[in-house]
């Protein structure tokens, strides 16, 4: 009896370790005709969506029915992943999406977290590299991509604009990904994610460079990527 319980017991163990081994799945991102339709350069969302790091998205156009953030909680949703989007923008432009969101994208409206600038510098920037440092994503609007000087930017007040999501970058070390409306086309291309690694030099060379990359980035036709 011992012998036939031992082997029952093998027989039992095994088809749970079988099943465990199945339940492990990657990422998919099922995009629709839609969607394809809509934006360009997907495949560079779908990379940072895979990762288990977090990253920033930082929105060069006015997304008036926040089509991209809506794609992007539904990939997530999906997939089940632990991922979850934040909205970054000043106070104004958060209640107008907070109250279309109980309406039209009701369903979506505890898809999203929203972080308003204009709180106390300090809170901001330490709660947005907590969620990316948790491997969350950080939804820049365009209003607050370059608007938002968060204190330790001040000192580029006289040379540049620097990229608010530049410092958040550098600090986290997450990569940034841009989205912008090209002349061309009616399409919203996402590009290249900007990783923080290929930048040397001191901090506040590092933010230099990352957001004169950024700009040339956009500057540039989408044929020389």
């Amino acid at each position: 009896m011992g012998k036939l319980n031992f082997l029952l017991a093998e027989d039992y163990i095994k088809p749970r370790i079988y099943f465990q081994s199945k339940q492990t799945s990657s990422f998919k991102a099922s995009y629709s005709y839609t969607d394809t339709n809509q934006f360009e350069g997907l495949e560079h969302l779908t990379q940072l969506l895979r990762s288990s790091k977090g990253f920033i998205l930082n929105a060069f156009q006015i997304d008036y029915y926040q089509a991209l953030p809506k794609l992007i909680a539904r990939t997530l949703q999906e997939n089940r992943s632990h991922k979850k989007l934040y909205i970054l923008g000043p106070e104004l432009s958060l209640s107008i999406l907070k109250r279309s969101s109980k309406t039209v994208y009701e369903k979506h409206f505890q898809e999203f977290g929203y972080i308003n600038i204009e709180q106390d510098q300090q809170i901001v920037i330490s709660q947005c590299l907590s969620l990316l440092k948790e491997g969350h994503i950080l939804y820049i609007l365009p209003e607050a991509s370059i608007c938002w000087r968060p204190e330790p930017l001040q000192q580029f007040e006289n040379q540049f604009p620097p990229l608010c999501s530049t410092l958040l970058s550098q600090e986290a070390h997450v990569p940034i990904l841009s989205s912008a409306t090209t002349e061309e086309s009616d399409k919203v291309t996402l590009y290249e994610p900007n990783m923080p690694q290929q930048f040397i030099g001191d901090f506040e060379s590092r933010i230099e460079q990352q957001s004169e990359a950024i700009y040339t980035l956009l500057e540039s036709p989408l044929s020389d990527y």
